[in-house]
């Protein structure tokens, strides 16, 4: 299934949130609250397995096969991770 990446310098999740902030339509201040939001979830509430998969997968662009074989998991264990990350993080930003 193809997924669309974002590139950022360094790995950092901070520079993800700015280039969407900085692509934002008319309400910018609105954009950017709800992605500080994500980014305090993702930093706050997973677990490093969690926010490692969801960074190499849509951030590095990695195939879960991929980050799976680097990992010495089964493609599911990271199916797995990235669902539940994406799970915890639309429960935390339903509230907002």
């Amino acid at each position: 299934m193809p997924h669309s990446t974002v590139s950022c310098n360094d790995y950092v999740f901070d520079a993800l949130v700015f280039d969407r902030y900085q692509g934002s339509g008319s309400n910018k201040a609105e954009l950017r609250r709800k992605l500080d939001i994500v980014y305090k979830a993702m930093k706050n509430e997973l677990t490093e397995k969690e926010f490692d998969a969801l960074k190499d997968y849509y951030i590095l662009g990695k195939k879960m096969k991929e980050i799976a074989l680097e990992r010495g998991v089964a493609p599911s264990t990271v199916t797995r991770q990235i669902r539940r990350a994406k799970e915890k993080i639309m429960h935390i930003t339903k509230y907002y």
